[in-house]
């Protein structure tokens, strides 16, 4: 079988099983990415409560280093080394004064190395001019250097101090509102910037974000793990409020910022989430979902490819083969080699059309052999009748006398039945039948004189050797006469012309007669659609109808309508090629 090009049709079951397939597949889909973005959502949510958490956790670890260096100074300040040695100077010896000195050098390096946040411990005495360092040891002070770490005390509104650019936790006694006014001692703890950085890196570093360490309410005091402490700060400022410690949530461009303010300390904590952090544990969730996308399509492409070879093209060839099996071509035959279903229905499907091809063999074979047996059943028919008016009109023309008629007469007579005598051949060309059918129309215009008149056009050349049935346009003719022109006295009109459409050829014959009503014209088409014969005055049409059919097929035939000229119009059509009954059945298998 030849193939076909294939056309989408929206009602095949092909579509269907697909259209059944993706609305199995979408909603699959669709609950797949709801999914994924719940997930996402989630994890979005668990990353900024992890971050959270980590301010927090920085937040205690320096709550508590803070709150254990104040409760150190507070212990030392209580020292009776360093709250009694001031008091003690007027009655010690110098030995005793030094010695005293290296002790409470002793201990205040004891409590530099209590933190690491601890970067160096300073004890003054005022009285004596002396400053005693961890790191530095014993040196003599001005009373400048005193008065202006002293007068530091609490200016960020805590408990820490900045001087000179370093955090401090000062202890004086007594504590004096006027810094000018000497202290027994003042006693202070220096806060190692390195160290807060360094830690603020390793929580920047395992957050993978930004860090800063705010003093104060103006932010007097900075630490940050970045270069990025503007940006952090932006805008902020402590919000008011009753909680001892609060939190802020803000978003700057691209990235979330979380501060952390603790009112007692007034000290703020500021991180920053930047969408790419953020989104990196989402990434996988959309990456898988943008992989189970490229998935699913491939899929449906994968399932309508396989759908398309196992389902619709098979089942197009056999639409395609109903198809010609309709249009007559009863020779087909599907060459597969297939073992499951369509592989059965192909199998049967060449059987039936071998059954039927082998039936209409049959069934045509047995409507040509009835063909020839009502032809034969008609030229014995038409004969004697025809006989009978031919040998009444040569003895009218007898008793007048009309010998060069009564010749002519004789001559068309003779040519008539010697072609309607010749049962051997039952083709002739469509020349032959014209000729055959112009010798009756003179037989008849004798009969009729003057009350008839014949307008015959030419036969093209190309159309002279066209193979049609014998007595094929005399009983066409012969109608003309009996039905429609007999009653006419005079005027009569039979016209013959040809026109070709395409690949056929139409020869209409028409005539003026007055005798032919709407009702038997249309009782005249519906018998040569249904091929019924119900009158004896139109079997002769009817019996040419049939023959072309069972010759040409369904297509060719008669067609009657009401001429131009008023009366009946028979139009002949047949095929250009005129082809045998073998080549016929060629065309159609």
């Amino acid at each position: 079988m030849k193939s076909l090009s294939l056309r989408w049709n929206p009602n095949s079951i092909v579509v269907k099983l697909i259209g059944a397939f993706l609305l199995v597949m979408l909603p699959l889909c669709a609950i797949s990415v709801s999914i994924t973005y719940y997930s996402s959502n989630q994890m979005q949510a668990e990353v900024e409560r992890a971050n959270e958490s980590k301010l927090h956790f920085y937040y205690s670890h320096l709550e508590f280093e803070l709150q254990r260096m104040t409760a150190l100074v507070t212990e030392y300040s209580l020292d009776e080394a360093f709250s009694t040695f001031s008091t003690r100077i007027p009655i010690m010896t110098r030995y005793e004064v030094d010695f005293n000195l290296n002790e409470i050098h002793t201990k205040l390096k004891q409590v530099k190395e209590t933190s690491p946040y601890i970067s160096d411990v300073v004890y003054y005495v005022p009285q004596i001019k002396k400053r005693v360092s961890a790191m530095d040891g014993i040196r003599d002070v001005t009373k400048e250097e005193w008065q202006s770490l002293l007068g530091t005390m609490g200016n960020l509104n805590g408990a820490l101090s900045k001087y000179k650019n370093e955090l401090y936790l000062l202890r004086s006694n007594p504590f004096n509102l006027d810094s000018n006014l000497p202290p027994n001692f003042l006693l202070g703890v220096k806060l190692s910037s390195d160290e807060l950085k360094r830690r603020l890196k390793e929580f920047a570093a395992s957050g993978g974000n930004d860090i800063t360490l705010a003093f104060g309410s103006s932010n007097e005091y900075v630490l940050s793990s970045s270069e990025e402490t503007p940006r952090l700060l932006q805008g902020v400022a402590p919000q008011p409020g009753e909680d001892a410690v609060s939190i802020e949530r803000r978003r700057i461009d691209n990235s979330f910022y979380y501060s952390l303010y603790d009112r007692s300390n007034n000290f703020r904590l500021t991180t920053n989430i930047s969408d790419t952090v953020l989104m990196k544990p989402i990434q996988v969730y959309t990456r898988l979902l943008q992989l189970l996308m490229v998935v699913s399509v491939i899929i449906v492409i994968l399932f309508s490819f396989w759908t398309y070879r196992t389902i619709h093209r098979p089942m197009s060839i056999l639409v395609r083969g109903f198809k010609k099996a309709e249009q007559g071509q009863t020779g087909l035959y599907i060459t597969h080699s297939r073992r499951d279903e369509f592989g059965y229905l192909y199998s049967r499907f060449n059987e039936m059309l071998r059954h039927l091809h082998t039936l209409i063999e049959e069934n045509y074979v047995q409507r040509i052999r009835t063909g020839e047996a009502e032809l034969k059943h008609l030229q014995s028919q038409i004969t004697p009748h025809f006989l009978y008016n031919s040998l009444f009109s040569i003895k009218q023309m007898a008793e007048v006398e009309n010998v060069e008629l009564i010749k002519e007469f004789s001559d068309y007579l003779g040519q008539y039945f010697r072609y309607m005598t010749r049962d051997f051949a039952q083709e002739v060309t469509l020349q032959q039948e014209l000729d055959h059918a112009l010798v009756y129309l003179a037989i008849q215009r004798i009969r009729f004189g003057s009350r008839v008149q014949a307008e015959v056009e030419e036969l093209m050349p190309t159309c002279r050797g066209i193979k049609v049935p014998r007595v094929l346009l005399q009983p066409i003719i012969e109608n003309v006469f009996e039905h429609g022109l007999q009653h006419k006295s005079s005027g009569g009109l039979l016209r013959m012309s040809y026109e070709q459409s395409g690949d056929r050829l139409v020869l209409k014959i028409e005539d003026n007669g007055g005798t032919l009503s709407e009702d038997k014209l249309e009782r005249l088409q519906n018998q040569l659609t249904l091929q019924e014969v119900n009158q004896v005055e139109i079997t002769g049409i009817l019996n040419v109808n049939q023959r072309l059919r069972i010759k040409f097929g369904s297509p060719f035939g008669l067609k009657v309508e009401r001429s131009q000229l008023g009366g009946l119009g028979v139009k002949v059509i047949i095929p250009m090629t005129g082809g045998s009954t073998d080549a016929a059945n060629d065309d159609r298998g």
